[in-house]
């Protein structure tokens, strides 16, 4: 059973989930009233420790008193609000708490069951994946009891089990002293991992099922469309609806995956855009040509590529869009930074780290993923996106309801 914190579900990343009683607040046994609440020692402060790195953060707790009718649903949830007040007056915050009110012993019916919810089942750590957009291969399991233990075991992620004794907590699991030495832990390796991009790369382990990959292939598609600056694509939009309204060239390129898209581009915005606005939309694929590429790649060389095109063709006042998944393709740097010199104006679409492209454009579509196919499809969808905004923004309502886009 979950409470978000939070509206926004972000682009799939590390996180952490942290049993509750014995990890966060003292185990009294069976914790179901605000009064018998009481914070372990440094626990507040590693939970804003945790905060202000970045890393989500998820409650996954066993709450057998209900099964057994020690207290109700209501008062796990007010223990809860009582905590989020609690740790808010201390700068801290739980992003999603998670628990399992079943237990096959319970004396109450509608509890009394098993539940795959139920720790070291991985029910609960799977929910706080699909509700944060969490890789549980790269996440952190920490708590006190070996269902803890067994729930980091189940879903691959890295267990950090907090016992004083010398009780050796096997294979792929570190023991702790404390919460506090838990997030040591946890923001020690986040420190000694090889960057950002090696922290959101997709994918990080194998997948035996097509439909699980294609699940979360899924998921990080919709978190890269979700991260675009919405600032970036409206300059870039105003830009192509100027230079089309101004009967202006538009010229695009890349190279491999982002040829394609380029000449894509050249189809709906010079075809597309037509349809029901009346434009005559002048565009051009710098990428599409083999015999002029293959001339200027074979005479000159392949980094002037597009350079040598756009000295032919282009005009002040033109527009360039360029796509390159790195932002480093050196033909496509060459063409933004002569595009510049010479009065043109920029848009490109980058991934990755966004490299040389997204500083140099005027416009700048960044799709923060860290996977070529990821990165490539949110551009063709970016793609489509400014055809299809340009053509309806020049249409009366009328007109759009009866078009097929």
């Amino acid at each position: 059973m979950t409470a978000r914190t939070n509206g926004e579900r972000p682009a799939r990343r590390p996180g952490v989930l942290l049993d509750r009683d014995g990890t966060i607040i003292e185990d009294s046994g069976y914790v179901g009233r605000i009064r018998d609440v009481r914070f372990l020692d440094g626990a507040v402060d590693a939970i804003a420790r945790l905060n202000a790195s970045g890393l989500p953060v998820a409650v996954v707790t066993n709450q057998a008193g209900v099964a057994r009718g020690y207290y109700e649903l209501e008062d796990v949830h007010l223990v809860h609000k009582h905590l989020d007040a609690e740790l808010a007056a201390h700068g801290a915050h739980v992003d999603l708490w998670l628990f399992c009110p079943y237990h096959p012993d319970g004396i109450v019916p509608a509890f009394a069951r098993s539940s795959a919810d139920r720790k070291p089942g991985p029910g609960m750590a799977l929910a706080a994946a699909d509700a944060l957009g969490l890789d549980l291969a790269s996440s952190w399991v920490v708590g006190d009891s070996p269902c803890d233990v067994g729930l980091a075991r189940s879903v691959g992620a890295r267990g950090l089990w907090i016992d004083t004794s010398d009780r050796d907590p096997g294979p792929g699991v570190r023991r702790v002293p404390d919460l506090a030495a838990a997030v040591d832990t946890v923001l020690g390796d986040i420190a000694s991992r090889p960057g950002r991009a090696a922290q959101e790369r997709f994918p990080t382990r194998r997948y035996d099922s097509g439909a699980d990959f294609a699940r979360h292939y899924s998921d990080e598609l919709t978190g890269a469309m979700a991260g675009i600056d919405p600032v970036g694509f409206e300059r870039a939009a105003d830009i192509l609806s100027l230079a089309y309204l101004e009967d202006r060239a538009v010229f695009a390129c890349g190279n491999g995956g982002s040829a394609s898209i380029a000449n894509h581009l050249q189809c709906d915005h010079g075809k597309g855009v037509r349809v029901g606005t009346g434009l005559r939309t002048r565009v051009v694929s710098l990428s599409t040509n083999v015999e002029i590429l293959s001339a200027i790649a074979n005479d000159i060389g392949y980094d002037a590529v597009f350079e040598y095109q756009l000295e032919s063709q282009a005009r002040e006042g033109d527009v360039l869009v360029v796509i390159s998944s790195s932002g480093r393709s050196p033909n496509v740097v060459r063409a933004l930074r002569w595009a510049r010199a010479h009065g043109m104006r920029t848009v490109a679409m980058t991934g990755f780290t966004g490299g040389p492209s997204r500083e140099l454009a005027d416009a700048s579509i960044h799709v923060d993923a860290h996977n070529y196919g990821v990165v490539e499809d949110a551009h063709q969808a970016c793609m489509h996106l400014l055809a299809q905004y340009v053509r309806q923004s020049l249409m009366a309502d009328a007109d759009v309801a009866v078009q097929v886009f």
